[in-house]
């Protein structure tokens, strides 16, 4: 999530969630935006990989080997069939959801997020996901547990007993029906305006880790996330009201009308750890930007200028290229909608902005396509691996360097784990957002910028679509101590 303010040197903000995040503030004038292994834990190298493009970084004598392209998606990874239908009035969504999970230790249930329902500091009262149907054939009935849920709502954990314990390597396959309540507009991953309506990770997002098994970390108490899932084999189909157009993860298919004049989009084959959905009235562009299929959209509550907001996607997506190789998804939408501020919230293969500060908020939020889309990581235990990666890919694009370094002076560690920081959003963002951008910064100059270029390329390709932990920066890196040096006086590496 990005949230952007005018803000002097003493108090920089920074935002992040699910995705939510943002980029940098620093001097008056500087606003802020805010997987997987097979059974024997060995990375899936079966399925063909893109190739580079020609300008990216290669590998350096002195550097370990790494992959000269990325991993592929695990064969084995979870397959995902999801359905929303959004109400007339765009303030409800009812939904299916199919999974298809082959584990990689022996489970004895399913766990699924309900991140919804959080009880965050700030966030919107109104949002709420109930489950009124998940199964798993000879299972037995579902059981739900606050874990910094609200008030009335199922809590953000859900768990499906199996009465058994499943055998490594065996697919279980279980169904859900839910209900999302979409609240009026906030700078949130969901809202409605009654025009406009918008949900990512707005369905039981499956917590699971490999080789780590159940997330069940509590709910960040501030707009940010603390989700961990792997990146599925995704199917989505979302029907809404008659006219209304939708920018949503997948290479979508052109809508067709169903029952009663509604319109009905699809994506599918998606490689995606959630998904995100944006309805209502846009003004839209199309470019293949980089071999890659972008759609942005201007909701019609805004005066915004869709060709600018194309213009930045352009920017981003060719400059991170440049850095750090193909886009990852064949395919972008990018949705500037109401209620967002001077704001973005990332999503594979989405992403949702509001009206203002593209020049950061953008570039943050397609960086976050690699960092949290591609390359996974657990947000509750390391968000730094998304975060401050993604503020220092913005602080690259827009060349803005110097104004990124000073916050590596904060005190605190980049490294912490978001319930360590309670209620202290300020704190957390400063920290992992500004700090953790700054020590990368810091790290590539001590380095050289080919060298530090070279080994984050490898870190890329070899960490493709896994959930990525510090140690495998550290296994980037490991050919460059003075980097490591950095990182860890920052507190950001063990």
């Amino acid at each position: 999530m990005t949230e952007a303010r005018l803000t002097g040197r003493v108090r920089s903000g920074w935002v992040g969630s699910g995705g939510i995040c943002t980029a940098v503030g620093f001097v008056a004038l500087l606003l802020l935006t805010a997987a997987g292994c097979d059974p024997q834990g060995q990375r899936a190298r079966s399925e063909p990989s893109p190739t580079p493009v020609a300008s990216a970084p290669t590998a350096t004598a002195s550097q370990v080997a790494c992959r000269a392209s990325y991993a592929a998606p695990d064969p084995l990874r979870p397959v995902i069939r999801l359905a929303f239908e959004l109400t007339a009035d765009r303030r409800t969504v009812t939904g299916t959801q199919q999974v298809r999970f082959t584990p990689d230790l022996p489970v004895t249930e399913l766990v699924f997020r309900l991140w919804p329902n959080a009880n965050g500091v700030g966030a919107p009262a109104g949002a709420s996901l109930t489950v009124t149907r998940a199964s798993v054939a000879g299972a037995g009935p579902f059981t739900t547990e606050s874990v910094s849920g609200k008030i009335g709502t199922q809590g953000t954990l859900l768990a499906i007993p199996l009465g058994r314990t499943a055998p490594v390597g065996v697919a279980l396959s279980a169904d859900l029906t839910f209900t999302l309540r979409l609240p009026s507009p906030h700078f949130e991953r969901w809202g409605s305006s009654g025009s406009t309506a918008w949900w990512g990770s707005g369905y039981p997002l499956l917590a699971w880790e490999r080789q780590r098994g159940w997330q069940r970390q509590p709910a960040v108490r501030f707009p940010s996330e603390a989700a961990v899932s792997e990146a599925a084999a995704t199917d989505l189909t979302v029907t809404v009201p008659a006219g209304d157009t939708v920018l949503m993860t997948g290479r979508v298919d052109p809508p067709k009308t169903v029952a009663g004049g509604r319109r009905q989009w699809h994506a599918t084959s998606t490689v995606a750890r959630d998904v995100s959905v944006s309805v209502g009235r846009f003004s839209t562009r199309a470019a293949t930007i980089e071999g890659v299929a972008v759609v942005v959209g201007v909701s019609s509550e805004l005066r915004n200028d869709p060709d600018e907001l194309l213009a930045q996607t352009r920017r981003s997506i060719q400059r991170l290229a440049k850095l750090y190789g193909p886009f990852p998804y064949p395919s972008l939408s990018v949705a500037a909608l109401p209620g967002l501020s001077s704001g973005g919230i990332e999503f594979p293969g989405a992403i949702m902005v509001g009206p203002r500060d593209w020049t950061v908020v953008v570039p943050h939020e397609v960086a976050h396509e690699y960092f949290y889309g591609m390359i996974g990581d657990n947000q509750a235990r390391d968000p730094w691996l998304d975060e401050a990666f993604a503020t220092y890919s913005e602080a690259l694009v827009n060349d803005a360097q110097a104004r990124y370094l000073p916050e590596l002076d904060r005190p605190g560690p980049v490294g912490s784990t978001m319930q360590s920081w309670g209620a202290d959003r300020d704190g957390y963002y400063a920290t992992v957002y500004g700090k953790g951008g700054a020590a990368l910064l810091t790290a590539r100059q001590r380095v050289g910028a080919a060298a530090f270029d070279a080994a984050l390329r490898c870190y890329v390709n070899d960490n493709a679509w896994t959930v990525a932990t510090p140690d495998d920066v550290v296994r980037a890196l490991t050919h460059l101590p003075a980097a490591l040096a950095v990182l860890r006086d920052a507190h950001a590496l063990p």
